[in-house]
């Protein structure tokens, strides 16, 4: 696969900034390296977090894959319409999110749904909603082993599981075990790391079981500790990020199999200065939850990235050089997740020519309850 300039589109001119580039083949690798590094299609359980795009859900399909995970009900909406055989949303529903989630699943008797708890207060009220609805609901035990984001952490999780098997309406599916803070650079420290937070994992299991109890099913890691649970046989593995990956991870795991297939565009816009340069490639269009530099922009790897606002982003670059306004320059974000969520659209690329455009789908919150 073409490596230098890949990114590069021969029309240039019909694309808008800050715009939002694909790349269907790329993802199509990625996708193989996915299923490689798992072993088949069976143990993949993708996240649709990243993309939520339909077509990025099909070129999966396409290979085999049709379990997937999502984070928003605009998510769920999307892999309904995609017809895939099993949907977990992996994010805790409150109660009008749950109601909703329900309907859904009511609506689509082909599709079978799941969800996650981690508290006894929502188990009773999803019993209650289940009951009252006369639904069955499959839920799997969100487990905390370090990143203390959501979950229960793994000591008291089985009075949890016992609640949750003797309701008749709720089925237990199993446990889900995200773990994002594992992180080191080192591939076998990250193994390691990921191996001794697991180990009050496998302690639960081993107390269901003693009690006779059944853990069906395990759902672990993300893209940062994807090779590392892929080592554990037992596990179901649900990356996200591989996808389209991003220079956060890469720099995570820099021996990883998996290609950049996506980044932005931007237009110099502006030159208030020497040496000073600004790009519409502003908050608006670049996930800002992390410090400066946000991106990579391609030709200006040793620019100092001075400041950023709504709509402008401001680089020194010292380099001589013959910069103009108006030139079109590529950027790799470091945290492409919500970076795609900043657009609606997605400009596809096939060997540098430009293809129709990607809905991004499931980026929508606001839904009719």
């Amino acid at each position: 696969m073409e490596t230098t300039h890949w990114y590069k589109v021969k029309e240039e001119k019909k694309l808008l900034t800050p715009g939002l580039l694909v790349y269907p083949e790329r993802i199509k690798e990625n996708i193989t390296s996915m299923i490689k590094i798992a072993g088949g299609i069976g143990r993949l359980w993708p996240h649709i977090k990243t993309h939520k795009m339909r077509e990025v859900v099909k070129l999966q399909m396409e290979q085999g894959i049709t379990r997937f995970k999502c984070a928003t009900l605009g998510e769920v909406e999307l892999l309904i319409s995609c017809n895939v055989t099993h949907i977990l949303l992996a994010h805790q529903p409150t109660e009008e999110k749950a109601k909703y989630f329900l309907s859904l699943q009511a609506s689509n008797p082909q599709i079978q749904f799941s969800t996650l708890v981690d508290n006894l207060d929502s188990l009773h009220l999803f019993s209650t909603l289940a009951a009252a609805l006369n639904q069955e609901l499959s839920l799997w035990i969100d487990i905390n082993n370090g990143m203390n984001r959501t979950g229960i952490v793994p000591e008291l999780a089985y009075l949890l599981f016992e609640t949750l098997i003797k309701d008749k309406l709720l089925e237990f599916q199993g446990l889900h075990v995200y773990d994002g803070h594992i992180r080191p650079l080192k591939l076998e420290n990250r193994i390691k790391k990921c191996n001794s937070d697991f180990a009050t994992v496998n302690q639960l299991i081993e107390t269901i079981e003693s009690n006779g109890g059944n853990v069906p099913n395990i759902i672990a890691g993300g893209s940062p500790s994807f090779f590392p649970h892929s080592l554990n046989t037992k596990v179901i593995l649900s990356p996200g990020t591989t996808l389209l990956w991003d220079l956060g991870y890469r720099s995570i795991w820099e021996e990883s199999p998996f290609l950049n297939a996506a980044v932005v565009v931007t237009r110099l816009i502006s030159i208030p200065n020497k040496n000073i340069f600004c790009f519409d490639l502003g908050h608006k269009a670049i996930a800002s939850e992390m410090p400066l530099p946000r991106v990579e922009i391609f030709g200006l790897e040793g620019a100092v990235h001075k400041g950023q606002s709504e709509e402008h982003l401001i680089i020194e670059y010292t380099e001589e050089n013959t910069f103009k306004v108006g030139d079109l320059f590529y950027a790799i974000p470091y945290h492409i997740c919500p970076t795609v969520a900043k657009f609606n659209k997605a400009y596809t690329v096939h060997q540098g020519n430009l293809g129709a455009s990607w809905k991004i789908d499931a980026r929508n919150y606001h839904l009719e309850i």
